[in-house]
């Protein structure tokens, strides 16, 4: 949860800026007289910052940017979201493949034990199972919605998907809990 502010009228006890305009001409000064433009020199004062009297550094506009590159970048690599869906992807694909191969084996199977209508049934079968396979969505929660109410060939296959779906299930219940417990860490007595 972010802090509380609370805004009130302006009654001369708040602190204001330190730094004057006075200050602020000093600090462009000499770009001014280099370059001669009052506009670039107050745009190229903005980006660098400036320091006040009592030498305290004021953030520029790169500084800031800079910063907020570095909280996005810490946040992503805390979370991490495009790694753990890539990860739940890969294995999803790998799970796919193993039907496939599933499918073909039983196809292989049929035709070895030289019952025609067994190999026709299993061909049937798995040009349906392929064609299943085949118009899943690209999505991952599309795919993950179709191969839950997919009969596997494979038991390998679908013992690995059930797994998977443990495994998501744990880590959004995880996910959720951290954000509860951190809301609750957060609040105070006056926010109940």
């Amino acid at each position: 949860m972010t802090g509380r502010y609370t805004y009130s009228r302006w009654d001369g006890t708040q602190t204001g800026f330190d730094i004057e305009a006075s200050d602020l001409f000093d600090e462009m000064s000499d770009d001014l007289l280099q370059n001669g433009d009052l506009r670039g020199a107050l745009r190229r004062l903005m980006e660098r910052g400036a320091t006040d009297p009592n030498g305290e550094r004021m953030q520029g506009l790169r500084e800031m940017r800079q910063k907020l590159r570095e909280a996005r970048q810490e946040l992503l690599d805390k979370g991490d979201p495009n790694g753990v869906f890539q990860e739940i992807a890969d294995a999803l694909d790998d799970i796919i493949d193993e039907e496939r191969h599933a499918v073909e084996q039983s196809v292989m199977d049929a035709e070895k034990s030289g019952d025609e209508r067994r190999a026709e049934n299993a061909r049937n079968a798995a040009m349906d199972r392929n064609f299943r396979m085949d118009m899943l969505p690209d999505d991952l929660a599309g795919k993950v919605r179709e191969l839950q109410s997919y009969d596997f060939e494979s038991a390998e296959a679908q013992q690995r998907f059930e797994e998977l779906m443990d495994k998501l299930r744990d880590q959004l219940m995880q996910q959720n809990f951290e954000k509860v417990s951190s809301a609750m860490k957060n609040t105070s007595p006056e926010d109940m």
